[in-house]
């Protein structure tokens, strides 16, 4: 078994670099791979291999047939170069046969064939997490019952899972962090390209806190866009046990976690709608034929307390 400080065999990081630039081949095919006591180093070899049956796998193969010599030695450049900035940033490259990579990502839909970590990567251990997201524009009621649950979740020994995105995210995060618990910041870019902007000093101070880990699906040198911040949000998801949206207008990017802790079957929980647009998220959540479990605009530890045992139960 690799050691927690290993990385991966740099031809095998250029074949999970192949694949993921064949169209197609998202994280359920890393998965069915996997599952199949394959590497990524023999579908490449051998694309007869590939265990995607039928109509689904051929377009695949063919793909996979056609692969010049040209992608394949840019793939591996890709991944020395990958490996270089890891160790210079103190960081990790998580395969699926790397320890730490968090069962929670893998039984997901979406289990992500490399991921990168930076900071207190123990964090992975641990098996209780909650997503705690919102508005970037969070405000009063919302904005102290967002920080009531995160420090609730904190102390019942959950580890708060949120995007570092201004307003709800970095609140949470906050919230747990000063309440003595764990955070999960996972980032819309390479872990040495912080973002927001805003959010600088705070990446800065966070990289050696010891109750703090950064992660990502994107490789160092990635910038944040609008398809990443997305992609964000459903890791975000599969990070977690559960899903709480503490404010969000119903166009707003929260509900886009919403939707695919929908996907991924989590549990999930708002705060009641005040009437007001920038709630109308939480009154589609409230409404919405999916149950989820609606806390009423006041500070009640017993009912956040009673949802996150509910989630480990």
């Amino acid at each position: 078994m690799a050691s927690i400080t290993s990385y991966p065999d740099p031809d095998e990081l250029a074949s999970l670099y192949v694949l993921d630039s064949v169209k197609g081949f998202g994280p359920q095919k890393f998965k069915q791979v996997y599952q199949a006591n394959l590497s990524a180093k023999e579908i490449i070899r051998r694309p007869d291999a590939l265990p995607v049956p039928g109509k689904r796998g051929e377009p695949l193969r063919k793909q996979l047939r056609e692969l010049s010599k040209k992608n394949i030695d840019e793939c591996r450049e890709r991944a020395e170069k990958q490996i270089r900035v890891a160790e210079a940033t103190t960081s990790l490259i998580l395969t699926y046969a790397h320890p730490l990579y968090p069962k929670l990502v893998f039984d997901s839909n979406n289990p992500v064939g490399v991921l990168y970590a930076r900071g207190n990567v123990e964090l992975l251990r641990h098996a209780k997490a909650v997503a705690c997201v919102g508005s970037r524009k969070l405000r009063a009621p919302y904005e102290r019952l967002h920080t009531a649950f995160a420090r609730e979740a904190v102390s019942s020994s959950f580890t708060v899972v949120s995007g570092f995105a201004l307003g709800a995210d970095t609140v949470g995060h906050r919230a747990a962090v000063e309440g003595g618990g764990s955070t999960i910041c996972v980032m819309p870019s390479g872990l040495d390209r912080p973002f927001p902007p805003e959010n600088k000093n705070l990446w800065n101070s966070w990289l050696s806190h010891q109750h703090v880990l950064f992660v990502s699906e994107f490789p160092f040198g990635t910038g944040a866009k609008s398809l990443n911040l997305r992609k964000r949000n459903k890791l975000i998801v599969a990070f977690a046990q559960g899903v709480l949206v503490s404010q969000s207008a119903a166009d707003g990017g929260a509900m886009n976690a919403y939707r695919f802790a929908m996907e991924q079957k989590k549990r999930i929980a708002t705060f009641q709608s005040d009437g007001t647009e920038e709630t109308t998220g939480n009154h589609l959540i409230a409404q919405a034929e999916y149950q989820a479990d609606v806390f009423p605009l006041s500070t009640d530890t017993q009912l956040f307390k009673k949802w996150l045992q509910q989630l480990s139960s």
